[in-house]
């Protein structure tokens, strides 16, 4: 349960930081509103992982999060944005499983 709280908790972190990113990418510096909702995400973003801390190291916790934020992106950038996948974001892909891997072992 313990696993699954934390999973849950850092999942819920990478997707407020992806709606602000995508909220950051629309607004393009010049609607205001959209920059203020990007910014108000990444905020929310910080709140669920910062709660993981209490729970589990430093290190897990940032490779996790930081190898599940490179994950979802790059599938929303091919997706939501119609981004090309090359060679290069498939090796980036490639190791953020390994470091997900790695990092529960």
């Amino acid at each position: 349960m313990q696993n699954l709280n934390t999973l849950f908790l850092i999942t819920i972190g990478v997707i407020a930081t992806l709606v602000g990113d995508v909220f950051l990418k629309k607004s393009q510096m010049i609607n205001w509103w959209l920059f203020a909702a990007g910014i108000l995400f990444y905020a929310l973003g910080v709140v669920p992982v910062a709660m993981v801390f209490k729970k589990i190291e430093f290190g897990s916790v940032f490779l996790i999060w930081e190898a599940a934020t490179v994950i979802a992106a790059l599938f929303v950038a091919y997706f939501f944005f119609h981004e090309g996948f090359n060679v290069y974001k498939g090796l980036a892909l490639l190791f953020a499983l390994c470091a997900l891997y790695f990092s529960y072992k």
